[in-house]
């Protein structure tokens, strides 16, 4: 039998490992492998780098270039409809559809657009929130554009609500709380339109509301809060802790025959929180319902109402802040005068008294709260 030749099967064995070789150089695929493409009906996920909403922007442009242009304007309602967070340059277009559509122009269907943009935009980018903040600060300098608008920005500012109202009640409200300067009409009118739309959106806490209600500056607000005292029994309150001169707690004792000497000395650093004398409480008293105080000499009664809002005045001392809203304005007989309130205090860290002239004798003050 005759036998293969080895040389012959080294050469085949040589040329088939050299087959082999070329074949894998040729047929591999790039280094990571193409992309794997979807199963057909399942649509391909987007990168996280692709813009959401992409043609928003150029889409409201062209309605401000071409205000009468109905294909334009239905493009952008219907890219604005499909997009439920739009991006930041589409939210800044806003304050142009504002003036290039005015809302004393009526409701045109591109100022439309603005109202989805509200609903829409997120804070800080929100153009109606944009638009309150501006109006009023704007007043808090002396200007007064119309306040119809403001209101409207308000009750359309949806996620902006919140920034806009912390800026109504920080420029606007907390001061209708302070008992100094009183507001002016202007103002009036802007507190009674715009606080009741930022306290049912639950943006004003009842102690700061309860404070301006009983500084009655605005009446129109009493109808935001319960004004019906408690039926509840009620006891006087002595004070945990009295601020003021030498022998200030006989203020507090309920002895016709005691009384403490108070004069005026408004340089004091704590003067508009603690006044002549402080009658303080601790923890805060959580509903303050009457007070009356005897006296010789006019004065007044001032409430140091602790609020959660950063607004109004603080106290570096506690590191708390607070509005300060007048009680009693007493005239000073010596008999008992009764200091009717409005609603029920919340949250009152301390009564303060100031007198109104350079000086004054207070013989007792009553305080009672609400068991």
């Amino acid at each position: 039998m005759r036998r293969f030749p080895v040389r012959s099967l080294l050469l085949m064995t040589l040329a088939l490992v050299a087959f082999a070789r070329l074949y894998y150089v040729t047929h591999r695929e790039p280094e990571g492998g193409p992309a794997p493409v979807p199963p057909r009906g399942i649509p391909s996920t987007p990168s996280p780098g692709t813009p959401i909403c992409p043609t928003l922007e150029k889409s409201l442009e062209n309605v401000l270039k071409a205000p009468e242009d109905a294909t334009a304007l239905a493009s952008a309602r219907r890219e604005l409809d499909a997009c439920p967070t739009p991006p930041v340059r589409a939210c800044e277009l806003g304050p142009a559809l504002d003036a290039r559509f005015p809302l004393t122009a009526g409701m045109a269907p591109a100022r439309e657009l603005l109202d989805l943009l509200c609903q829409r935009c997120p804070s800080g980018a929100n153009p109606c929130e944009q638009a309150v903040v501006r109006a009023v600060m704007a007043e808090s300098r002396g200007g007064t554009p119309p306040p119809a608008l403001p209101l409207w920005y308000l009750e359309h500012a949806g996620p902006g609500t919140r920034g806009a109202c912390a800026e109504v009640v920080r420029t606007l409200l907390a001061p209708a709380a302070l008992d100094e300067e009183p507001p002016t009409r202007e103002r009036r009118t802007w507190l009674e339109q715009l606080t009741p739309v930022c306290a049912r959106e639950g943006r004003v806490s009842s102690p700061l509301l309860r404070a301006v209600v009983v500084q009655g500056d605005v009446p129109a607000l009493a109808s935001l809060v319960q004004t019906a005292m408690p039926a509840t029994t009620t006891a006087v309150l002595e004070p945990d802790r009295v601020v003021g001169p030498e022998g200030a707690e006989r203020a507090f004792d309920g002895q016709e025959s005691t009384s403490v000497s108070l004069t005026a000395a408004e340089q004091s650093p704590r003067w508009r929180k603690d006044g002549a004398l402080s009658a303080v409480f601790s923890p805060p008293v959580q509903a303050l319902t009457a007070l009356r105080v005897r006296a010789r000499g006019p004065g007044l009664l001032r409430a140091v109402v602790r609020v959660e809002e950063e607004v109004g005045m603080s106290d570096p001392d506690t590191r708390t802040n607070f509005v300060r809203p007048r009680v009693c304005q007493f005239q000073g007989t010596g008999q008992w005068e009764s200091c009717a309130l409005p609603a029920a205090l919340l949250n009152v860290e301390a009564l303060s008294v100031f007198p109104t002239k350079s000086s004054l004798s207070l013989i007792d003050v009553e305080i009672r709260v609400t068991r």
